[in-house]
């Protein structure tokens, strides 16, 4: 029985996963306090349940967030205390386990790998497009984690093929300027709409202006559409995948797998591509469920 949390700004999700390849567990606690202190007895909660429920579960588990990598810069709105924090040893010093930690971008690709639209593939990258952006690869049905435990970093590399305005400089959390995270986020894309019209809308409000024939939010959108269509080029280019897996709240945008691959004849270096962009699993606990796949990893 291997174990995985996902940890986000106000809920701890956790699934277990048997040894059959089947979720047999899930539950979920809100964080009432940001406190590493709460942070760590809600987590020994969660595993402490997970134990009596599943006495037979790993002594190794993972975890996901956005935050807590240690010599990486956490988001200004995500938690406090994983600013700066070491995440990974101060969980396996409170819970006495072995811990494995994932970006949100690498607990959504194996997820997808194993039980989603990338399980029939050879490589498959997965955008995590939410509050910030995240990414993952694997390869058949491992994670690719590589010697720094940061690939998929995608919303930290800028974005492919600007135009003229978008080389303006756009600050990033991380202290550098014109990433990804400025452009494919849910901050990115209500700052562009904000910043046109002067009023603060969120997604669905944005996108529920475009149904309705705005033409403010038809543009924003749009341009979005080919945001997305350009990063994802560059992947197709760098990774050739099977599949790209989009998955958080600007996923759920159906219009993107339309609107999205129209937009790669113009930058692949293929002229006839066989890669398909596909929806991940909105499922709450999806993440929760990425991390106990990586969970089973001995290498952890």
């Amino acid at each position: 029985m291997y174990l995985g949390l996902s940890i986000d700004n106000s809920v701890i999700n956790a699934a277990i996963l048997n040894d059959g390849g089947d979720f047999v567990w899930q539950d979920s606690h809100s964080l009432d306090h940001d406190k590493m202190s709460n942070l760590l007895e809600i987590c020994g909660s969660l595993v402490a349940n997970a134990a009596t429920a599943h006495p037979d579960l790993s002594q190794s588990i993972a975890v996901s967030a956005q935050g807590g990598f240690i010599g990486q810069p956490s988001p200004p709105d995500g938690l406090k205390c994983l600013a700066g924090a070491d995440l990974k040893a101060n969980l396996q010093a409170s819970l006495g386990r072995a811990v494995a930690l994932a970006s949100p971008g690498q607990a959504l690709a194996l997820y997808e790998s194993r039980f989603g639209a990338a399980k029939d593939s050879a490589v498959a990258c997965a955008l995590y497009l939410d509050n910030h952006v995240f990414g993952g690869v694997t390869f058949g049905q491992k994670l690719w984690r590589g010697a720094n435990r940061t690939v998929g970093a995608w919303g930290h590399t800028p974005l492919a093929w600007p135009v003229p305005h978008e080389l303006d400089g756009r600050d990033c959390w991380c202290g550098r300027k014109g990433c990804l995270d400025c452009f494919l986020s849910l901050g990115g894309l209500e700052t562009e709409y904000h910043n046109i019209t002067q009023t603060r809308l969120d997604i669905k409000a944005i996108a529920a202006a475009a149904d309705a024939s705005d033409l403010v939010a038809s543009s924003v959108l749009q341009v979005l559409d080919d945001r997305i269509g350009r990063t994802t080029a560059m992947i197709i280019n760098m990774f050739d995948p099977d599949v790209i897996i989009l998955g958080g709240r600007l996923a759920g945008l159906d219009r993107l797998y339309q609107n999205v691959p129209r937009k790669w004849p113009g930058y692949l270096l293929v002229e006839r591509n066989e890669t398909k962009l596909q929806k991940a699993n909105q499922d709450a606990f999806t993440l929760a469920k990425g991390t106990a796949c990586l969970a089973t990893d001995p290498a952890i």
